[in-house]
This record gives C-alpha cells, sequence and structure tokens, in this order.
C-alpha cells in the first residue's frame, strides 16, 4: 500500500469530533460543572498531515481492535515505526465510564497502549472534577489514570496532588488522602480548610477524616480525632458554638444518620426512610443534655406530622429564669417528648372517595417553664402545646373525626375529651337542588382543670384579697375572661352564701357531656351581573348533661337567620402604565357589602362554665354559627356588617396580580352579644404590594359612632429595599383601652446594609413605647466568603425584671443543597 494511502487509513480510523476548549483555572467554579457542553470551538481545518518522503521508514500501522478514542486535530509521527504520534488539540475524550476529559495536546502510543492528554487537562465525571497537566488514558483496560489531579465536587474542592482514587468492590470511585485538605472557598488562596491526618472521600456519599484539624488562614481553630461527614444537609455532624444569659457558654452537638430501609427494619441498608438526629448539648449553666430526634421522610406533603422527639437534661440550677420572674420549685430532672404523626389507614367501606388516618399530637413536658427554657422559638409561638388523639374518615362532602383529648401536662390550664365524636357537612346542593346544605354534629365528654400552680400563686390571692390591693390588676389578666367573671362573682358573695361551692367546682374543675347540632340551609341568587344575595336560615339544639348542682341537665335550642347581600362593579384602565410601580394595565372592582346574622338562643348565663368559649380578641368574630367554633358561648345577637371592598388588579408575568387591596367595614348592632354597643369600631384591612421590594399592610379600627367598641388599634408593617445593598422593615402595633387586654404601643424595626462584596451589618431593634422599654435589640456583622457567610452579633432582652444577654455566631452555606455548616442559634 502506498505511503500516502497508509496516512489516509489512519486519519479515517480517527474519526473527526467537535472540539472543546479546556478550561484554563487551576481549579473550576461549581457553575462550571457544565461548562464543556455550553463551550463552542470554531472547527478546525483539517491539514494533511506531515510525512517522510522515504516511503520505507514507514512501517504497518497496527491499531487496537475497538479502539473508540475520538482525534481532531493534526497527527505527527514521533518515531520510525508509526507507534508514537503527537496529536495537536483542542483534544476531547470520552470514556465508556462515562468521564468527558479536555486538554490541550495528546500523544498516542500504540506500543504500550497508551493514550496522554497533555496541557490544561480536565476531567469531569457527574459533580467531579479533577484538572492538572497531565493524565493517561489505557486504550486495552479503557482505564483512566488522573493520579496528582487536583480534585473538586461540586462545592468540594480537595487539596491538589494530594490525593489519590481507587475504586472500590462495586467499582464506584474512591479518593483517599494523606495530610491533604478540603475547603469550600473556590480561590487561589482559600482563607479555610479542613485538614486531616487522612481524608477518604465518597463522591455522592460523603467523607471521612482522622485526625481532623479546622483551619482559618494559617491558624488551627478545631480538632477531632474521628468524624465521617455525609454530603446530606441533614446528616452528619454539627456543632453549634455560642453564648446566653441563661445557658452561660455552651457548645450544642447534633449527627444525623438515616435508619430503615425497604423491609421496614430499622438498620436497613436499602432506601433508607428514618433520618435520627442525635443530640448532646453542653451548657456551663445547666449541665448536659441528651435528645434524639426522629423525622419520616417519607411524608413531606404535610410539615406538620412525622416525627418524634425526646430530649432529657439534668439542669443543674432550674431557677434560671429568663424574664427573672420568680419561679417555684422545679425537678432537675426535665424532659420532654413529641409525638406527631399521621397513619393512614386502608380501610374501605364502600365510598370510593373516603379516606381514613389515625393522627398523634402529643407532647409530654417535665414542667412549665421548660419550653421557655431549651425552646424558646416553640414557645413564643406554642407556650401550651395540645395533646389529641384522633381517628378521621374523610370524604369529598364530610369530615367525620373521633378525638381524645388528653391532659398529659397539669401545669397549665387545659380540658379533657373522651372521646369527643364530630361529623361535619361541607356546603354543598340538597337534592341536585339550588339550595344548600351544610351542618355538624357533636357529642364529648368535657372536663376542664386550672392549672395547680395557679390554685396557690393566681386563685388564693385573687380570692382574699381586700378591694383596691394593687395585686388585683396583676393577677386578673393571667386568667381566661369566664374565670375572671366567676372570681368577681365569688368575691361579691356575702360569707356562708350557698352558691360558693358550686361557682367555686366550675372555676376550678367544670365538666359536663354535651351533644350539639346546628343545620343550616342556603341559596345563591344573582341579579344580572352585579346583585348577590345569599339568604341563609339554621336551626340548632345542645344538651348539656351533669353540668353541676346549680344547672343539672341544660337544653338550648339555636335559631339563625340572615342574608349576604353583595354589588360588584369593575373598570379597565388599559392605558395606564407605569414601570417604576409595577403597573401594565389596572383593574379596579368596587364591592359594596353587607351581611345581616340573627341569632336567637337560650341564655346560658355568664356564671355557666363554658369550655368551647371565646378567648381575649380585638378582630371581629365570626358572624355565621356554623363557623363559631365557641359554642357554649352563643347568644344573641342582631347585627349587620356593611362594607366595601377595593381591589386593584394589573398584568405581571403573564397573569394578573393584586396589586392594592382595601377592605373597609363595621358593625351596627340590634342585639351586642360582648360589650353592649350600638355599633363597632370602623376596621380598614390594607394589603399592598406594588414591587417584589416594597410591601405595605395596615391594620386599623378607630371608633366613628357613638363611642364604638370602646379602644383603638394600629397595626402597620412596611417592607422597603430602597436600594440593591439596603432593606428594612417596621411594624407598629397600638392598642389603648381595651376591656380585657394591657395597653400596649410595641415598634419593631429590622434592618440591614451591604457595605461592600464581602461585609454587612445588621440591626434589629423592639421597643414597647407603653412604658418606655427597648424590649429587644440586636447587631449583627456579616462577612462573606463567596460559598458561605459568617455572622456574629450581640443580643440583649430587656425583660423589665431581668435583662438577658447573648452572643451569636451562625454559619451558612449559600447556593449548594448538598451541603451544609447550619451554625445557627436563636438568640431570643
Amino acid at each position: 500500500m502506498h505511503v500516502t494511502q497508509r496516512l489516509w487509513l489512519l486519519t479515517l480510523l480517527f474519526p473527526f469530533g467537535h472540539p472543546l476548549g479546556a478550561q484554563e483555572d487551576a481549579v473550576l467554579s461549581p457553575s462550571a460543572v457544565q461548562a464543556p457542553a455550553a463551550v463552542e470551538i470554531p472547527p478546525v481545518p483539517f491539514q494533511a498531515p506531515v510525512v517522510p518522503t522515504d516511503p520505507h521508514q514507514l512501517g504497518a500501522v497496527e491499531m487496537p481492535e475497538g479502539l473508540d478514542i475520538e482525534i481532531k486535530g493534526e497527527i505527527k509521527p514521533l518515531d520510525a515505526d508509526f507507534k508514537k504520534f503527537a496529536i495537536a488539540g483542542p483534544i476531547h475524550l470520552k470514556t465508556n465510564r462515562g468521564e468527558e476529559v479536555f486538554a490541550d495536546r495528546a500523544e498516542l502510543d500504540l506500543t504500550g497502549g497508551t493514550y496522554t492528554l497533555l496541557g490544561n487537562v480536565s476531567v469531569f465525571r457527574g459533580p467531579v472534577i479533577q484538572r492538572g497537566d497531565r493524565v493517561v488514558y489505557y486504550l486495552k483496560t479503557k482505564k483512566l489514570d488522573t493520579a496528582n489531579l487536583s480534585i473538586g465536587y461540586d462545592p468540594i474542592i480537595l487539596e491538589a496532588g494530594s490525593f489519590e482514587m481507587a475504586e472500590d468492590e462495586a467499582g464506584n470511585r474512591v479518593f483517599t488522602g494523606y495530610n491533604a485538605g478540603i475547603t469550600t472557598h473556590d480561590v487561589a488562596d482559600p482563607n479555610f480548610w479542613l485538614r486531616a491526618g487522612k481524608t477518604t472521600f465518597y463522591p455522592d456519599e460523603g467523607m471521612i477524616f482522622e485526625d481532623l484539624k479546622v483551619y482559618i488562614g494559617d491558624t488551627q481553630v478545631f480538632w477531632l480525632p474521628y468524624l465521617s461527614q455525609p454530603l446530606d444537609a441533614d446528616l452528619g455532624y454539627r456543632p453549634v458554638p455560642g453564648a446566653r444569659t441563661n445557658w452561660g457558654v455552651f457548645l450544642l452537638n447534633t449527627y444525623g444518620i438515616m435508619l430503615g430501609g425497604d423491609e421496614n427494619t430499622l438498620l436497613g441498608s436499602e432506601n433508607p426512610w428514618l433520618l435520627s438526629k442525635w443530640h448532646l448539648d453542653l451548657r456551663s449553666r445547666r449541665g448536659a443534655g441528651f435528645g434524639l430526634d426522629l423525622f419520616d421522610t417519607r411524608i413531606e406533603d404535610n410539615p406538620n406530622y412525622g416525627w418524634m422527639k425526646f430530649y432529657l437534661t439534668h439542669d443543674t440550677d432550674p431557677t434560671i429564669g429568663r424574664s427573672g420572674i420568680p419561679r417555684g420549685p422545679v425537678d432537675p430532672s426535665r424532659y420532654r417528648m413529641e409525638f406527631q404523626y399521621r397513619i393512614p389507614l386502608e380501610w374501605q367501606d364502600g365510598h370510593p372517595d373516603a379516606s381514613y388516618a389515625l393522627n398523634y399530637d402529643l407532647h409530654l413536658l417535665s414542667d412549665n417553664h421548660l419550653l421557655e427554657d431549651f425552646d424558646p422559638q416553640l414557645y413564643r409561638s406554642n407556650a401550651q402545646p395540645d395533646n389529641t388523639i384522633f381517628l378521621t374518615r374523610q370524604d369529598d362532602g364530610s369530615v367525620l373525626t373521633a378525638l381524645a383529648r388528653l391532659r398529659l401536662n397539669n401545669f397549665y390550664r387545659s380540658d379533657t375529651r373522651s372521646p369527643e365524636i364530630v361529623y361535619d357537612q361541607i356546603r354543598r346542593p340538597l337534592w341536585d337542588s339550588p339550595i344548600l346544605h351544610e351542618g355538624s354534629t357533636s357529642f364529648g365528654i368535657y372536663a376542664e382543670k386550672m392549672s395547680d400552680p395557679a390554685y396557690d400563686r393566681i386563685l388564693n390571692p385573687l380570692l382574699t384579697l381586700p378591694d383596691g390591693d394593687p395585686d388585683l390588676a396583676r393577677l386578673y389578666p393571667q386568667l381566661g375572661r369566664y374565670e375572671q367573671l366567676l372570681i368577681r362573682e365569688l368575691r361579691s358573695l356575702p360569707p356562708g352564701d350557698p352558691r360558693y361551692d358550686n361557682l367555686y367546682r366550675q372555676l376550678v374543675n367544670p365538666e359536663f357531656q354535651r351533644f350539639h347540632t346546628y343545620q343550616e340551609l342556603s341559596s345563591q341568587l344573582t341579579m344580572g351581573d352585579w346583585l348577590h344575595l345569599t339568604p341563609h336560615v339554621g336551626a340548632g339544639y345542645s344538651r348539656y348533661f351533669s353540668v353541676g348542682e346549680d344547672y343539672g341537665n341544660e337544653n338550648r335550642t339555636i335559631f339563625s337567620t340572615g342574608m349576604e347581600a353583595s354589588l360588584k362593579f369593575k373598570k379597565d384602565f388599559p392605558d395606564f402604565q407605569s414601570r417604576a410601580w409595577g403597573i401594565d394595565g389596572m383593574r379596579h372592582t368596587l364591592q359594596p357589602y353587607a351581611n345581616w346574622s340573627y341569632v336567637s338562643t337560650s341564655n346560658l348565663g355568664q356564671d355557666f362554665p363554658a369550655i368551647d368559649r371565646l378567648t381575649f380578641s380585638t378582630r371581629p368574630v365570626p358572624i355565621n354559627v356554623g363557623r363559631f367554633v365557641a359554642i357554649d358561648d352563643i347568644e344573641n345577637w342582631n347585627l349587620v356588617r356593611i362594607g366595601m371592598r377595593n381591589r386593584y388588579t394589573t398584568k405581571r408575568d403573564g397573569s394578573s396580580l393584586e396589586w392594592l387591596f382595601i377592605d373597609t367595614y363595621l358593625d351596627g348592632y340590634i342585639d351586642d352579644p360582648e360589650l353592649d354597643r350600638d355599633f363597632s369600631n370602623l376596621y380598614n384591612d390594607v394589603t399592598w404590594q406594588p414591587l417584589p421590594w416594597l410591601a405595605l399592610e395596615v391594620q386599623t379600627q378607630v371608633p366613628i359612632i357613638s363611642s364604638g367598641s370602646g379602644y383603638n388599634e394600629f397595626t402597620t408593617g412596611a417592607r422597603f429595599m430602597p436600594t440593591s445593598d439596603f432593606e428594612f422593615s417596621v411594624s407598629q402595633s397600638n392598642l389603648n383601652s381595651h376591656p380585657y387586654l394591657l395597653d400596649s404601643n410595641r415598634f419593631h424595626i429590622k434592618a440591614y446594609h451591604r457595605l461592600n462584596a464581602n461585609w454587612g451589618v445588621g440591626m434589629l431593634q423592639q421597643w414597647e413605647f407603653d412604658d418606655g422599654i427597648l424590649e429587644l435589640e440586636q447587631y449583627t456583622l456579616h462577612r462573606n466568603y463567596d460559598n458561605w457567610i459568617i455572622s456574629a452579633g450581640l443580643t440583649h432582652r430587656n425583660n423589665r425584671i431581668r435583662d438577658e444577654y447573648g452572643f451569636m455566631v451562625n454559619f451558612t452555606l449559600k447556593d449548594f443543597p448538598t451541603v451544609s455548616v447550619p451554625f445557627t442559634i436563636d438568640a431570643e
């Protein structure tokens, strides 16, 4: 065969590919993982290879069988036997193991069976990136030798030249480094490193460190003899350091591992579903605490269910409180058990849409101060958690609930229901007619007990203190409304009155059985396209058993009627445009409305031992009996609620957006069940969110006719970001002259300012202007380290009796869903 023909045959055996340039950085940033697929390099014109003029100097070119590498660029022989060749780049190699390699040039050795890629080498295998100057591909075994390459795993970077690659029995890659380092700071000179005597890295799984040292710059700040750290954000070890007034210096330690498997065995190795978090907390003023949290990761659709938590601590000083209010004796053995779970049941009853579930919501606490001391975040939102077990049956038109409420914690007032059965029917057509029906029927055995500590601390002083004693004003607000009424009635009785004992039992331990049903019929009428009418009529019956000596058995009937009426007018302004205020056309919808509600019922009396009763609130109560859950507090009423709704909507991102909403209304009373009013306050609710960086909410109520409700309330909140570097939010809540709630004028401000690309400062303050107290102040400093942020701050809370101080350190990784170092602490 002629020499030229042999060379052309050689080029045909190496088909052309699409050239891609190699990256130039020493270590790729995380965003560059997919970069090779996006780079486009103009085609390199083919150049005929340069060959010797003497055809006798060329030997036969024998290519290995199954050779599947692609070569694009000039091919130049390096020896007389045509066994070694230099290949000009750019080079792109795809292996049968899923690797992609990019380089500037390559050398092909047919005798040794190697394909060596040189210059700016980049190796991609899923999220793993390796960089260096040289890599060898063995043609026969089809394996890639990546020794001495630096390694990156988004967002982890392994120290260059210190890791060796091997494969386990399953063929998975394992990287092992000795005296090597790991960081997520993707710059030439990272500001922190995790270094260990031996580091083993399993891509997609985790890392094992032996003799681990943490360095900030060149300074060692932490050491552990051994650490196994998965890449999942919920798994592995997490320390949380800090200091607080009621804890002292602390270190909270959490280690997360997965349990469970396909066969639901606790330690199954396939598809684990049970996330376990083990806690060991050390507090200099409170001692050590131990805990275990179990989460069912299969429950993703409901954030309120799916876990069991245990916590135990021997408190070395349980008398320490945040507020400074003196405590009674507290057992130092303090504990918490929490179980919130839902079990779907595969029961069939012939209804195609029926579904059953068993639900648990249980909280067992050692004492009334445990949440305040060790979980302040939950304490602020749910200081007295419920304890219920209930079975539900739900279909497309009704819900049947069988509920048992338990009194597991006797240190706060709670009721028991053993059991309560409730059948609720949604509003729906009756026999395909225009008449709509909805209703609710229930039966239960109810009891309620005053908290055990309240007997001596609140009840006895209120019954014995003389009129005019200043402590009365302090103690009364700590009780419920009907408790206050009963105590005032007890104080007014003359000595030896026979009603005293019965009222006292109703105060400390009311109990009865109750059957209750309420059914309502309604219809929806439309006249033209502008007038909508919804008349309704309803009737109910309640039967109380074994209420007490003065009441015995009680019957009550309920009759309700009324009508809702509304008008709707629309006006479009398609030419109304304002880019600055996010307006692309505007529609104004005006909706005047009126809702008349009349209820006639048997009066149970103010001293009736209500259990399902109204709680103190500044908002108007529901005027639809079917929505009125305070069954024992239903009284006669006759009122009209009139108002006006204004909606302003615009177009944004292909859909309509509510730009501004205003709802203004008041109640006019013929018969007021609460405060003997002629008119309520004028309520005004405003929501304005014209732009992503601007939002405003306002709720106000003021008396405008007669004395209204007798008090004023203003609640406002705004969030504003005037520049890309500055954001703040403010809110204020002002309440004056409420008959049951204390006056308050509270102001809250939160701000953050980014000084530059790396530094930022934050501030939070909460004032109570009614007594001139700065209740909470917090100042933070933030440092940006590319992939993560360090925040440090000081907190001061004025509890009026005792001040509280805290120091916070918060480490937050950004933009990386699989790696997290969540150093956080709730200092409030």
